[in-house]
């Protein structure tokens, strides 16, 4: 087995166990450490993506904190000279060049884990988990850790007749996205995603109206096959298991349920940006996809590294869809 090999093999062994833990990389071929660590930092990267620098040269990131790599600098006071690292699920995973006993050892090259925060929980605020909230479905969960981070009101703010929504498209929805509709009602998070209601936005035509916007793009796929192809391989909702869009953003990307299954509550999400070249799926509720879109640098389409702070504006008041 040669040295990379070895390596990955180590890694493999120490992501294997479920507590934190660190394991010594042994370092014999030509280049040294510093050539070592980069053939293993190119090694990863298809596994996880680009790492974050976390220290370089003995300088340690000062903007670091729980949710970009803290853990993994801090089992080092002292002694990292080099070190990068990966968020991966529920740990940290990092790699580098270290000098053990508060830095007077010898640099070693090691691989590492450390418990991660689920950044969608550091978003909330202090106070957050004085409540309990285990009653609730997840939908609620995650719709109230909505109002937490955006600093909404956490009471039902807007009323929707939902029976003749569902019969307009001829579905049920998902519980999840009608706490969130019902919450906050018409807006915009961040400036960035508007969630598309069951009634035209003030001052427009309507382009965001979940039920008329759902027809009409039926209507363009069936009559235009190069508008049917930009969405291969779905099709469009009300085909069995289409694409109903239920959000847009300001650059244009799509945000959708796979509407497979009878149940709507176990849609996944699809986003797409506006060429559909970029898409990504998303095995959660729509209220979790928008609450870590707003907190999570590593969700799909996340602008969370692009916000000072997260807020919900909302628009004035509109009449529901009606048909013409």
């Amino acid at each position: 087995m040669d040295e990379l090999a070895d390596h990955l093999h180590r890694v493999d062994a120490l992501l294997a166990r479920p507590a934190p833990g660190l394991a010594r990389l042994p370092v014999a071929t030509g280049g040294g450490l510093d050539a070592a660590l980069r053939r293993l930092v190119e090694a990863l990267r298809p596994r996880w993506g680009s790492s974050r620098t976390l220290a370089t040269g003995g300088f340690v990131d000062p903007t670091l904190d729980e949710g970009r790599g803290l853990p993994l600098v801090s089992a080092f006071p002292g002694g990292v000279v080099d070190l990068c690292g990966w968020a991966v699920g529920g740990r940290w995973v990092g790699c580098g060049i270290v000098r053990p006993d508060g830095g007077s050892g010898e640099p070693q090259l090691l691989v590492l884990t450390a418990p991660r925060a689920d950044p969608a929980e550091l978003a909330l605020p202090a106070d957050y988990f004085e409540e309990d909230d285990r009653a609730e479905g997840s939908g609620a969960r995650w719709v109230r850790r909505l109002a937490a981070v955006t600093g909404r009101p956490r009471s039902r703010q807007w009323s929707v007749d939902w029976p003749s929504a569902e019969a307009g498209l001829g579905t049920a929805l998902p519980a999840d996205y009608r706490h969130l509709v019902e919450h906050f009602g018409p807006g915009t998070f961040a400036g960035f995603l508007d969630i598309f209601l069951p009634g035209p936005q003030p001052g427009s035509d309507d382009p965001s109206c979940l039920v008329r916007n759902a027809r009409t793009l039926a209507e363009l796929a069936a009559a235009h096959p190069d508008i049917a192809a930009v969405y291969h391989p779905y099709r469009l909702h009300p085909a069995p298991g289409g694409l109903l869009q239920w959000a847009g953003s300001a650059q244009a990307d799509q945000f959708y349920w796979l509407t497979e299954g009878p149940d709507p509550d176990r849609w996944p999400v699809i986003a797409r940006n506006e060429d559909g070249d970029h898409e990504a799926r998303f095995d959660g509720s729509t209220a979790e996809f928008v609450h870590r879109l707003l907190t999570d640098h590593r969700h799909p389409f996340s602008i969370a590294e692009l916000l000072d702070h997260r807020d919900f504006e909302p628009y004035e008041p509109h009449s529901s869809c009606e048909d013409e």
